[in-house]
This record gives structure tokens, C-alpha cells and sequence, in this order.
């Protein structure tokens, strides 16, 4: 369970997230990272849609219906999830879908680790060759990267990382998309590691009476 610190700081964050315009994406609509009290794991995807801007939540289209019925099949709860993109606008070529440039996943970076930092998780999965680019800033070989948990560092910090592919290539290729995500849900879910201690407070909160 999230402290109440925790939980005022994920709602600033998410204010921060919704008027943010430090990029040239913040027209076109925003995807509030979804998360809750017992959040203890995150889920990093790509980019927000049409469906996800207009509803403010990331995963709520074809590919969010795909990743959510898996999670369910495997035994998770999406409230155990902090679910964030890699960018939280939508990136549009026309009135379509695009994928980010590097310039628009750099700027989005300090909330993702902000995020990340405040729920501090047990372990990470990552959606994606834009997931990846967070902890790796390289968009390519997603399919040969996959499948094996990697300690990775953020802000000074390790976490245990998976890399998979994005629910979206299921649409596609439904035959080997979805045994692969499947796949690589269940090894996330099988995996256990010792949860690195956090101190819950700074020097001038900490006082001895």
C-alpha cells in the first residue's frame, strides 16, 4: 500500500502530466499514467492513441484490451500496476497514430522516472522498443531482447526489467504475437526479487523525541 506522501505525490505528478507543453505533442491530448493505492509493479508502453486521450488513460484500445485480458489470465490486477507511456501525449502523422521522435521520448523522461522513483516497484515491464529506449535510448531489437529480466539502473537505482513486445504487434500477429506476450507476462509474474529497502524519511521529517 502506497503512503499518503506517495499518494500526494503521484496526484502532483499527474497535474504536472496534464498541463505539461514542453513538447510539440501536448496539442494533440494526454494520457494520465493510470495507477492506485497498491501499486507496487509498472508497465512501460509507447504512446497514447485516439481512444486513450479521449478517455485520459493509457491501454484502453485493441492493444490496452489484448494486455488487460492477459494480465487477468496470468493472475494479475491492473491495480497492482503503475501504467505509464513513454509519452504521455499522442503522437499524429495527419489524423493517424505516429510513433514519438527521440526528442519527444527525451522530454517525457523526467516524469516517467519521476513516476517510477515515488512507486519505487518490485520490477518493471517494459512494452516495446519506446519502452526500452528509457533505460537503454535505443528503439531497435525488441524480439531479440526479450524474455530475460535485465537489473537496469534509474536515477542511481536498479530494477529488475523485462522487455517484451507491445500488445499492438498481437493485433498483427496474433499466431506468435500472443503466446509471446503471454509468454513473458507469466515469466514477470514468476519471478521474485528481494525488494531493495527505501528510507521513508528526510533529515528534517525525522525527529527523535
Amino acid at each position: 500500500m502506497l503512503s499518503n506522501k506517495k499518494i500526494r505525490m503521484l496526484e502532483l505528478l499527474d497535474k504536472q502530466v496534464g498541463t505539461c507543453q514542453k513538447c510539440s505533442l501536448s496539442p494533440n491530448g494526454t494520457a494520465i499514467p493510470h495507477w492506485s493505492p497498491v501499486s507496487k509493479y509498472v508497465i512501460i508502453g509507447e504512446a497514447p492513441g485516439y481512444n486513450e486521450v479521449r478517455n485520459k488513460t493509457p491501454f484502453v484500445g485493441a492493444a490496452g484490451k489484448i494486455l488487460t485480458d492477459l494480465l487477468g489470465e496470468i493472475g494479475f490486477k491492473k491495480s497492482e500496476f503503475l501504467i505509464i507511456n513513454s509519452v504521455q501525449c499522442r503522437p499524429v502523422e495527419g489524423n493517424r497514430n505516429a510513433k514519438p521522435n527521440l526528442t519527444q521520448l527525451s522530454v517525457c523522461q523526467h516524469y516517467i522516472r519521476k513516476y517510477i522513483t515515488v512507486i519505487n516497484p518490485e520490477k518493471i515491464l517494459c512494452l516495446g522498443n519506446y519502452a526500452k529506449y528509457i533505460f537503454t535510448e535505443d528503439i531497435t531489437g525488441i524480439l531479440r531482447q526479450r524474455g530475460v529480466f535485465k537489473t537496469l539502473s534509474l536515477r542511481e537505482k536498479e530494477y529488475p526489467v523485462l522487455f517484451t513486445i507491445h500488445p499492438a504487434y498481437c493485433i498483427y500477429n496474433q499466431e506468435d504475437g500472443v503466446p509471446m506476450l503471454r509468454e513473458d507476462i507469466k515469466l514477470f509474474k514468476d519471478t521474485e526479487f528481494e525488494k531493495e529497502s527505501e528510507w521513508l524519511f528526510t533529515e528534517d521529517e525525522f525527529t527523535i523525541f
